[in-house]
């Protein structure tokens, strides 16, 4: 019945054709064309190859991508959101019309509901997790047949793509993440992937994409790299490369992250300038502090993956944990060195206590009177704001208070010397060139 039908129509199609050439176009010419190109068509079997000179030649296919949406950025399970128009073209000389003979005939056919019926390549991403079409309010692609066997197909998607993190930089990081196009059945012999190189840039992006998020920001160009292609068990498979580099904006890292974790170790260094024997003051600030840089660590640790790596903040968040741990110890060693002191001095007033008991005794009935000391209340009370000042930074003789008085000075030189290391090494490693992953 097929073969009946399309007999009838070659008959027929000559006297057809003569009457189109005199009469408007309203849309049958179009039907014509399009019945007489799928009258015979196999979507089964692939086109002829591109290369007319090469028989066994493979299809080749040009790609372009507009990105039109980059959000949802997540790092602990490394994956971003995509939203794309994802647009290929080949040749398929089976569908080429401009030698059939129409008059008038339109540049190209607009048939985005004839997809089912037409060879179109079996491309896959593979770092796509999950992926839909828009189909609101209908299905958001098209496909055009030019007059020369030309095939244009576009399509809306949305895509959660995997990306694979390093983090040894974090929070100075810029990631790499990869675009994929993959054929899944055909070998390089019978498709060949290009970028559309007759474009300007092959990958667009509309312009707000890449400024509107809150952690990251795109940077230009978009690398695109075409060796990537995959060979596996069951062949070598063409593939095409886009790579996205996303620089993590630092200025929310220094509100919630450097200048909290400073202040905490500021505030822990104000142990040195408490007395000795306020131990509970001391004590209570050495404990509040630790505390505190602990929970600060957990919740910074809380945003992160668990990797098997020491990063950036890691380095930051421990060395500030040491200087705010070391305050506290710190003064356990005074504690312990004052005890000592004191324990040392009550011996030596209890063996001075019995010898004056003795010379007591020895002198008995002579009158004993102690030394003044009524003149030491009022040079203490004479004393000067800047003479009271200057005995802050005046070493003292007991051995205790010396190791105070050299924690208040050699501490924060200590981290201001740990700040000049770290962030010179930061700006070093942050300068070298990105690699692809």
């Amino acid at each position: 019945m097929r073969i009946l039908i399309s007999i009838a129509f070659i008959a027929y199609f000559p006297f057809v054709n003569a009457l189109l050439e005199y009469a408007p176009s309203n849309g049958i010419q179009e039907q014509l064309i399009l019945n007489n190109l799928l009258a015979n068509y196999d979507m089964r079997v692939r086109p002829p190859p591109t290369n007319m000179s090469d028989p066994s030649g493979p299809v080749i296919v040009r790609v372009n991508i507009l990105i039109r949406m980059l959000s949802k950025i997540d790092v602990v399970n490394m994956e971003y959101n995509m939203q794309i128009t994802f647009r290929e073209e080949w040749i398929d000389r089976r569908l080429a019309y401009q030698n059939l003979g129409y008059q008038n005939a339109p540049k190209f056919l607009t048939v985005p509901h004839v997809k089912d019926n037409l060879w179109i390549p079996d491309s896959f991403f593979p770092t796509e997790k999950a992926a839909h079409r828009h189909l609101i309010d209908t299905e958001n692609m098209f496909l055009r047949i030019h007059s020369d066997g030309t095939i244009l197909y576009s399509v809306r998607l949305s895509m959660t793509l995997s990306c694979s993190m390093n983090l040894q930089l974090y929070p100075l990081d810029t990631q790499q993440c990869n675009f994929d196009l993959i054929s899944y059945a055909h070998t390089t012999k019978d498709i060949v992937y290009e970028w559309d190189t007759r474009l300007e840039k092959p990958v667009q992006k509309k312009d707000q994409v890449g400024k509107d998020l809150p952690n990251f920001m795109l940077l230009d160009p978009i690398v695109i790299n075409a060796d990537c292609t995959s060979h596996t068990n069951t062949g070598s498979y063409a593939c095409l490369r886009m790579t996205l580099s996303l620089k993590r904006q630092f200025s929310y890292y220094v509100v919630q992250l450097y200048a909290p974790t400073t202040m905490i170790v500021c505030v822990s260094w104000v142990s040195f300038w408490i007395d000795m024997h306020s131990t509970a003051g001391r004590v209570a600030l050495g404990v509040t502090t630790l505390l505190t840089m602990t929970t600060m660590q957990s919740a910074i640790n809380a945003k992160l993956p668990p990797v098997s790596y020491i990063k950036l903040v890691d380095v930051w968040l421990g060395a500030c944990q040491t200087f705010v741990f070391g305050a506290l110890i710190e003064y356990a060693f005074v504690s312990y060195q004052d005890n000592c002191r004191q324990t040392e001095r009550k011996r030596t007033a209890a063996i001075r206590k019995a010898q004056k008991r003795d010379r007591e005794l020895a002198t008995e009935g002579q009158g004993y009177q102690p030394p003044c000391t009524c003149h030491l209340l009022s040079e203490v009370n004479s004393l000067s704001l800047r003479e009271k000042f200057r005995r802050y930074f005046t070493k003292p003789d007991y051995l205790p208070a010396q190791i105070d008085f050299y924690a208040r000075f050699a501490v924060p030189l200590g981290f201001v010397f740990f700040n000049i290391i770290y962030w010179s090494s930061c700006y070093y490693m942050t300068s070298q060139p990105l690699t692809n992953s």
